[in-house]
């Protein structure tokens, strides 16, 4: 997360600026259904989705702050996902100071890492059943430093360590935008000064804001290339599709929910995915969300994140991105930026609340939460001839079932429900529905169900109700409210 927009930014606010309105605001009635239009499922696709693809990132801050990982945020991950990744990094990677010897934190620094805080990050970290990735400051130079703090998250974490990431956003670091050159030769630094300091702890890279199709990236591609085996085990890019008020844009609902925004994420995945080919790694983009510059209000915090939320997870790991993570805060919502985000998937109602690390599920985690009742599993070709309104992925399990994901990204305002005949590519007998629906609209802040259930305060929420459906051998017949979220599991 960088404070002023990177160049892929202004490429988001001129995108915001050309969105035709599939979504706009209106106050007129919803219009009729169009007739009944066919969806057809059939071979797998070379992708997965894993317990892994939707992760959350944080910033570096964070972890100074008594509530991180003292309150109910292992819950919270539960309820995601029974093992996934959190990122530690943004901005404030390189602007905390790592000290394990109790040294005076120089000018720059807005907060202190020490080793407790680590050993508090495991705690949450074992709680949860998750694995971290734990940024190093690059920004102010420091390798033995760095080397220092890893050498720690790797005693404190063990197993649960994903891996250590060096800065974040270099590519927009003052020193390599004038020698771009330089900054292949300071990650070997680090790379040399943490493998001495901690043997075996695995590092990622590079961590970009610009395009991952870039000269920068490639030009850390080629370096990496030259090794003998890569120094990443994974290549990490940083992904929003729009930009806020504050930094230019002109984002809005329409412009989220429409197609601009989705071929963009379609062709980002594309990019991420052929880069990270180039060294035999997955790619991953582990710090994302919906609009740059800590998001919109009316925007990034409403029912309408949520619905693209999913989408975007699902594009993303059916293009063959490896992970997605949502940045976030567990900052008193609505608090100052940069430090609370309107896209923040969860924050704490009051500050005596984020003190001690209880949080409150906002719209954006209902969408990452709706995953979890789809499931682990390949990926299916399909046909979506209505994919403009609704987005349709179709994920094949271990045990036979199938569930097809219908995420209606309409206004519920202006636009009436979609009838689809799903033409499944084999015979099943049963099928079971879950809806994700607000009743206010895309623009609701509450009232957001999943399932007939809403996201406790203690993080946890109920099974969730379903909804039998009627198949036909190898067809069904769904019609999916506008604004509404269908995730029908199908049974043989």
């Amino acid at each position: 997360m960088r404070r002023t927009p990177s160049h892929r930014s202004a490429r988001a606010t001129a995108l915001a600026l050309a969105v035709l309105p599939a979504a706009a605001l209106l106050t007129s009635a919803p219009s009729a259904s169009a007739a009944t239009q066919v969806i057809s499922i059939s071979t797998p696709l070379s992708t997965s989705l894993t317990a892994a693809s939707a992760g959350l990132s944080f910033e570096a801050y964070d972890l100074t702050l008594p509530g991180f990982a003292a309150g109910d945020l292992a819950a919270y991950l539960d309820t995601l996902s029974p093992s996934s990744v959190i990122r530690i990094g943004g901005n404030t990677v390189d602007e905390t100071f790592w000290t394990s010897t109790g040294e005076t934190a120089p000018s720059w620094s807005m907060g202190t890492i020490t080793p407790p805080d680590l050993t508090a990050l495991a705690n949450l970290a074992k709680a949860g059943g998750w694995k971290i990735i734990l940024g190093v400051n690059l920004e102010e130079y420091d390798p033995a430093r760095a080397a220092d703090e890893a050498k720690y998250a790797q005693q404190d974490l063990g197993s649960s360590l994903e891996a250590i990431e060096i800065g974040n956003e270099p590519d927009l670091y003052a020193k390599y935008k004038s020698s771009p050159s330089q900054f292949p030769v300071d990650f070997a630094a680090y790379v040399t000064a943490i493998r001495q300091a901690a043997p075996g702890v695995p590092i990622e890279g590079d961590d970009l804001a610009g395009a991952p199709n870039g000269s920068f990236q490639q030009s850390f591609i080629t370096a990496q290339k030259k090794l003998s085996s890569p120094d990443v085990m994974e290549l990490t890019s940083h992904y929003y599709p729009l930009a806020a008020t504050t930094c230019g844009g002109s984002p809005t609902i329409s412009a989220l929910l429409g197609t601009s925004v989705r071929d963009a994420e379609s062709t980002e995945a594309g990019e991420v995915t052929a880069a990270a080919a180039q060294l035999g790694v997955p790619g991953v983009i582990d710090e994302g969300n919906s609009v740059v510059c800590e998001g919109q209000a009316g925007v990034s915090n409403v029912y309408a994140s949520a619905l693209w939320a999913i989408d975007d997870q699902l594009v993303m790991a059916r293009d063959g991105v490896a992970g997605d993570y949502m940045h976030g805060t567990v900052e008193q919502c609505g608090t100052a930026k940069p430090l609370y985000m309107y896209y923040t998937p969860l924050c704490a109602p009051t500050a005596a609340d984020a003190a001690a690390g209880l949080l409150a599920a906002q719209p954006e985690y209902y969408g990452l939460a709706a995953l979890r009742d789809v499931g682990t599993g390949e990926f299916l070709n399909l046909s979506n001839p209505v994919w403009a309104d609704v987005r349709t992925y179709a994920v094949e399990h271990s045990d036979g079932t199938m569930t097809v994901v219908l995420d209606d990204v309409d206004n519920p305002s202006t636009t009436g429900s979609t009838t689809v005949q799903l033409d499944l590519g084999a015979s099943y007998t049963k099928a079971s529905e879950v809806s994700l629906k607000a009743s206010g609209g895309l623009t609701a802040t509450n009232g957001i169900t999943l399932g007939g259930q809403t996201v406790q305060s203690n993080g946890t929420i109920a099974a969730p109700t379903t909804t039998s459906l009627s198949v036909s051998g190898a067809t069904a017949t769904v019609t999916v409210p506008a604004g509404t979220a269908q995730i029908i599991t199908f049974s043989k």
